[in-house]
């Protein structure tokens, strides 16, 4: 009877593979991994990466994946003898025979979940071992070949000790892609974060680069300005002394000018001057009453001719009307300095 029914399971799983594909967009929801997303489109982790140009398995909520669905339209066994492809795993080989992971390990001598592509699996325990041919009566074995080609014809349906094992191991993967995808985020918030950082830094280096820029051109413009304000003070006191150097002249040509006037008229004018006011034509009194050369008060000049103040008149001007005043009273209006004429 066993060794029927396993003829008839190698019957079941022998064949050639072939496929059908139909291209689809899934919008990754939060939460969800490649592993996840492969498992629901019957494809896998790699098909997806290619087919969107990933370099990790890192996804974003909101993110667009094309993903091509693939259906097994043959049994993909020969014999019971499955040739890895690019991109399997022992989880997905053992869902599409509806095996376990550790069959997968047990009936190939692995000690690890590692395969390579381009090797090939026994994806049957009957391959592994055969049991041994039991001798019956002829009508017997014509019923247990009825029987077996009644188990061939229902669907295989997986036990339920099958179902949990497929159930955890499906958990441990989702799991690790869960975990792999948190690291891969944490990352990739980091290196965002040390790039804001170094931007921010850059940017806090050309403010200070900047304001000390500034800082020199301020004080270089200050110094500008003092070095300015400095010529001009050292030319307003270059005019200014010019100006005391002509006024200098001008008192001494108007005295001269006033002992010329003295030597024509007979008064010694010049002496009277240097009594009154020092030779000073433009010279004001202390209490501001007394004015010139010969220290006329204003409604004095005024009685003689005069206009303005005497102290704005010319040394020439300031003589004649002293002479007109003297001619009308004499030394009279000079009692400490008249002598002197």
């Amino acid at each position: 009877m066993k060794k029927v029914l396993s003829v008839g399971a190698a019957i079941a799983v022998s064949g050639t593979l072939a496929y059908s594909a139909e291209a689809a967009s899934h919008t990754v929801d939060k939460g969800d991994t490649l592993s996840q997303i492969a498992h629901e489109n019957n494809t896998t982790v790699d098909a997806i990466k290619a087919e969107n140009n990933l370099s990790s398995n890192l996804i974003l909520p909101g993110q667009v994946l094309e993903v091509s669905n693939e259906e097994n339209t043959e049994a993909p066994a020969e014999d019971g003898i499955y040739k890895i492809k690019s991109g399997d795993t022992l989880f997905e080989i053992a869902q599409q025979f509806d095996v376990t992971v550790s069959d997968l390990k047990a009936w190939n001598n692995l000690s690890s979940d590692l395969i390579f592509a381009g090797k090939t699996l026994a994806v049957s325990g009957n391959i592994v071992e055969q049991a041994p041919v039991v001798e019956a009566p002829q009508v017997e074995e014509t019923q247990e070949v009825q029987q077996t080609e009644q188990v061939n014809q229902a669907p295989a349906q997986p036990s339920e000790e099958v179902q949990e094992q497929r159930a955890a191991e499906q958990a441990a993967q989702e799991q690790r892609a869960a975990e792999q995808a948190a690291a891969e985020q944490r990352a990739a918030e980091q290196a965002a974060q040390e790039q804001r950082a170094a931007e921010q830094a850059a940017q806090e280096q050309r403010a200070a680069e900047q304001a000390a820029q500034e800082q020199r051109a301020a004080e270089q413009a200050a110094a500008e300005q003092r070095a300015a304000e400095q010529a001009a003070a050292e030319q307003r006191a270059a005019e200014q002394a010019a100006q005391e150097r002509e006024q200098r002249n001008q008192t001494q040509a108007q005295n001269q000018s006033t002992s010329t006037s003295s030597n024509a008229s007979g008064q010694n004018w010049g002496a009277l001057a240097q009594c009154e006011s020092s030779g000073n034509a433009s010279v004001v009194s202390s209490n501001g009453l007394y004015h010139g050369l010969y220290q006329f008060d204003v409604q004095t000049w005024r009685s003689v001719g005069g206009s303005g103040l005497p102290s704005q008149a010319s040394a020439a001007e300031q003589t004649k009307r002293a002479q007109i005043l003297f001619d009308q009273r004499g030394a009279q209006p000079w009692p400490v300095c008249g002598s002197r004429l």
